[in-house]
């Protein structure tokens, strides 16, 4: 009788486990398709300025810029990552969705370690936007130290 009470048991436990797998993963499917754009719904990411030239520095110093932009679409824009041209380059940017209207952001954070000359470097948002792809970029200029 034991026998038959804990296994039971143990095919009650599989099967809640089962349920909740499903329920999570559902969960997760439609929150994704909630951010998928459709002919009639999308985000549109309307920035600043896409390109700005960020002067002369110093070889060794850093410097940080911060791309503003705009949710000018009808659904939240979400930046599913940023890539930057070089390791030089270490971007962050808005984690939670931009609902329409609001402003996210993209900060970059040059470190001019290294670099010499007039440089100029890209930024690649990835988003659910329509390309996926919006590029910033920078020009800067870096002067030997001394």
């Amino acid at each position: 009788m034991k026998k038959v009470i804990i296994f039971a048991l143990g095919i009650s436990v599989f099967f809640a486990c089962q349920n909740k797998q499903k329920s999570d993963s559902q969960s997760v499917a439609e929150s994704a398709a909630a951010f998928q754009p459709t002919s009639d719904k999308f985000p549109v990411m309307q920035a600043d300025s896409q390109s700005v030239d960020l002067g002369v520095i110093t070889e060794g110093d850093t410097i940080v810029h911060i791309y503003k932009f705009r949710n000018t679409g009808n659904m939240p824009l979400v930046l599913s990552n940023v890539n930057a041209s070089c390791g030089c380059t270490t971007p962050s940017y808005s984690t939670t969705p931009v609902e329409p209207g609001e402003q996210g952001f993209i900060k970059v954070k040059f470190d001019s370690k290294g670099k010499e000359g007039k440089l100029s470097k890209t930024v690649t948002a990835l988003a659910n936007t329509n390309p996926v792809e919006n590029t910033f970029s920078f020009k800067i200029e870096v002067l030997k130290k001394k």
